[in-house]
């Protein structure tokens, strides 16, 4: 079965694009609990209209709800999906293990999909979270196509990115920005430090990046793999870019689309979807992507397309050798200088002013101060596409096709139209019988010229089946209100929904308790005693606890969900989290680094009250905390070839990052190569201990990184104190 293109819809304009341009879903957040914060989200009001105006043209809607909630939030958020399953809503995207358990038994009939911030890439951890009632996953980004494979024979929905931006870190994995910007990423208020400018240091001598951006990727794009997906079983191609124009919506899912339909992209599709966004492309991890194909350390920005070089330069009068066509309007970047600017005057040889310049020619424009001569010009903006695409959304109207039966058995019978699709049928009749007709009796054609006028309605009629008497005759009148009725009828009955069906919650989860500390090291000489409980990811010995990493099941504590007790880094917010842990097999699990004393007060206060135990949880103590977890090394990028074979590099020097604003972090990766940034500063809770311990909390983590056996010891003492 053909996939579906889900397309991202930002703002009504991007809505009107991705249905003018067949997309068959799409994905939108609210204006609470989105990853996506600052996007044009839509109330709850004109949610309700976008649910409705799409499924009457046959189009799904999904609803990001994919931040970690904190206790106090729950209720609000249950409250508000509640809401959008009354008006219809497909399916809710989330990441929090805790809400999906708590919408999973509350409000059975609603559709649940895994967020990509669930960072999901085997089947195990499908298997687990199908437990939770899931029933989409969407992969991610990180994924190879024999993982992808791995996942869609799970048999549950399978959703793949193949067009937009990519985040280096694995999804929901990425605390830099919470960090070091008190803007939490797993909260939708991400600043993007992947996107700044780092240098790179070895032992504390400066090495050359060959570019600045060193955690900046390129952007995604499949566009030309989307049959192979189609091919593997993958039921939806997602496309990222809920803060993007719609323009670029547009031009995206049009072009999905006309792949899918086995037709060639031209060099002008690939051109006009790259004017309205691009970061260079890459074709990512399912094709094993790495080092220099994977990012762009040149630049974090749009780079549209290539358009010429500046020849000539007298203050803000910059003359440009031009390789393709430019228009007044166009918006333009200056690459050597990074400025940009709209071309509102332009002007030709003889110093006229012009609208338009084809390529090939020179031409005159006032633009910023501070170009120089050979600069690259860049055409960001593409005036001449958007009033295209304006067109063509302002002159589409996406209508469902539906079926009738049309029947008037004899003169004196009224006519009667059953209107039908795969799912929902009605029957409308004339409010006057027919007479008979003294001229041309009312037949198929008349009746077709009338029932074809519905260019603005929201349905069109696909196939008409006719049952007609002899004779009978039906004013013009009477046949359009016929029409009208039945249409309407028809809208309202393919909006109706089901009751909702609503449980209530009486979740009793097994008794669990945590037993022992965790102490993760990443070196033997990190361990103070052999009474402790010591947690690896690095070492493979009989005194040490295996941890798996991000991809991995096999330990006895998880980063994910593993076929281990413990479950480490999932971002466990509130006491429904908990008990989803608990549901799927789980012991214990560590509380999120985003909770604060009074998040985890409040946690703990609830769980105990609802189940009547305190919940087994790690509260971490001490740790430079983990800011990214990438597939990518910057490292190996640098100083090798970017495949990261035999290289070992971050276990024998020291790397950092340091940004402009002097703030650094240092790397460290794990045995598989997956590369972490740590922070350089100490968080040190050791001091809380107690008050934790009032909450109920039994046992605590510490994260040993790159300390010395004398800093662990001290983190000790004071532990012991």
């Amino acid at each position: 079965m053909r996939p579906e293109i889900l397309a991202p819809v930002g703002s009504m304009e991007a809505l009107n694009a991705a249905l003018a341009a067949g997309c068959d879903a799409v994905y939108f957040g609210l204006p609470s609990f989105g990853a996506r914060a600052f996007a044009n989200n839509f109330d709850l009001e004109t949610t309700k209209e976008v649910i409705e105006r799409c499924h009457l043209c046959g189009v799904k809607v999904y609803i990001t709800m994919n931040t970690i909630l904190y206790e106090d939030e729950m209720e609000d958020a249950y409250n508000m999906a509640k809401m959008v399953h009354l008006f219809g809503v497909d399916a809710l995207i989330i990441q929090d293990l805790g809400f999906i358990h708590l919408l999973h038994h509350t409000l059975p009939n609603l559709v649940l999909h895994a967020s990509t911030q669930l960072s999901i890439s085997n089947p195990y951890q499908i298997e687990q979270l199908k437990k939770l009632g899931v029933q989409r996953v969407v992969l991610a980004r990180e994924c190879t196509k024999e993982e992808i494979q791995a996942c869609v024979d799970t048999g549950i929905e399978v959703e793949v990115f193949v067009h937009g931006a990519l985040c280096i870190c694995y999804s929901g994995q990425c605390y830099f920005s919470s960090v070091h910007y008190g803007r939490s990423g797993n909260r939708g208020m991400c600043a993007q430090p992947c996107r700044m400018k780092y240098s790179l240091y070895e032992d504390g001598n400066k090495v050359d990046t060959h570019g600045d951006y060193v955690l900046s990727p390129k952007d995604l794009s499949l566009i030309d793999e989307v049959n192979t997906l189609a091919d593997m079983g993958v039921c939806s191609l997602k496309i990222e870019g809920r803060m993007k124009s719609a323009p670029y919506v547009y031009e995206s899912v049009s072009q999905v689309k006309k792949v899918l339909e086995n037709m060639e992209r031209s060099h002008l599709d690939e051109q006009n979807l790259r004017v309205t966004f691009n970061r260079e492309y890459t074709v990512g991890h399912m094709y094993g992507a790495c080092g220099k194909e994977l990012m762009n350390s040149k630049t974090c920005n749009h780079q549209g397309i290539e358009i010429g070089r500046v020849v000539k330069v007298n203050k803000n009068k910059i003359c440009i050798q031009l390789s393709q066509d430019l228009h007044q309007n166009d918006g333009i970047r200056f690459e050597r200088e990074n400025l940009g600017c709209h071309v509102n005057f332009m002007y030709d040889k003889k110093q006229k002013l012009i609208s338009f310049m084809p390529k090939n020619n020179t031409v005159l424009i006032e633009g910023p101060v501070g170009v120089h001569v050979g600069s690259i010009v860049r055409k960001t903006m593409d005036s001449e596409l958007n009033k295209t695409i304006d067109e063509k959304i302002r002159t589409s109207n996406r209508q469902s096709i539906v079926n009738a039966v049309v029947s008037c058995s004899a003169v004196g019978k009224p006519m009667v139209m059953e209107v039908y699709n795969d799912s929902t049928k009605i029957s409308v009749s004339t409010e006057i019988d027919s007479v008979h007709a003294l001229k041309r009796a009312t037949d198929e054609e008349t009746l077709n010229k009338q029932f074809s006028k519905t260019k603005d309605s929201w349905a069109s009629f696909g196939r008409i089946e006719y049952h007609l008497g002899k004779d009978i005759y039906f004013p013009i009148s009477v046949m359009n209100q016929l029409r009208r009725d039945a249409l309407e009828k028809m809208k309202k009955a393919c909006l109706k929904q089901e009751m909702l069906v609503e449980n209530e919650y009486h979740y009793v989860p097994q008794k669990s308790k945590t037993s022992f500390d965790l102490f993760e090291i990443n070196s033997m000489n990190q361990k103070v005693d052999d009474s402790s409980c010591y947690v690896s990811e690095m070492l493979n010995n009989e005194n040490v606890i295996n941890k798996s990493n991000i991809t991995g099941v096999d330990g006895f504590v998880n980063v994910h969900l593993g076929k281990g007790k413990i479950v480490d880094s999932l971002n466990i917010s509130n006491s429904y989290g908990v008990a989803a842990i608990l549901e799927m097999g789980y012991e214990s699990c560590v509380l999120s680094d985003e909770c604060d004393l009074y998040q985890v007060e409040a946690l703990m206060k609830a769980f105990l009250n609802r189940y009547h135990f305190d919940a087994p949880v790690y509260k971490t103590l001490y740790q430079k905390r983990r800011l990214m977890t990438m597939k990518h090394c910057p490292v190996n990028t640098a100083l090798k070839d970017g495949k990261r074979v035999g290289c070992g590099l971050c276990h024998n020097h020291r790397y950092e990052l340091e940004g402009l604003d002097g703030k650094r972090v240092f790397l460290l990766g794990d045995k598989d190569c997956h590369m972490r940034l740590y922070d350089v500063n100490i968080m040190d809770e050791i001091e809380n201990r107690k008050e934790y311990e009032s909450y109920g909390i039994k046992h605590f983590r510490f994260v040993f990184t790159d300390e010395n056996q004398e800093e662990v010891k001290t983190a000790f003492k004071a532990y012991n104190r």
